[in-house]
């Protein structure tokens, strides 16, 4: 569950430079406290190196300042309904809410 949590936040930070949205500050909230440890350390065990990189390299490139924070899980329900594939609470909890395919950098 770990690795997809951290690839999970490597890709929100691909996703706000395709978008092409022009920001130099980035917050990412998830409940996984080991995720947010790596992106505030900048340290982890060498398997999962290659996605703390990756964030790193896309951040310094477009010169994002990003910051991870932990929200608890009890009060992420939206993301929880997602990772349940709960689409039908999800849909209650944000109307018009779009669901495709995740597909990593």
């Amino acid at each position: 569950m770990f690795f997809f949590e951290a690839l999970c936040v490597c890709s929100a930070f691909y996703d706000v430079v395709g978008l092409g949205i022009e920001t130099k500050t980035l917050v990412i909230y998830t409940d996984n406290t080991n995720t947010v440890d790596i992106f505030n350390s900048l340290h982890v065990s060498e398997a999962y190196n290659p996605i703390l990189k990756s964030a790193i390299d896309v951040t310094l490139k477009h010169g994002i300042n990003f910051r991870v924070l932990h929200v608890p899980g009890s009060d992420n329900t939206i993301a929880d309904a997602l990772s349940c594939n709960n689409l039908d609470l999800a849909q209650s909890l944000v109307p018009g809410i779009k669901v495709e395919p995740f597909q990593p950098p």
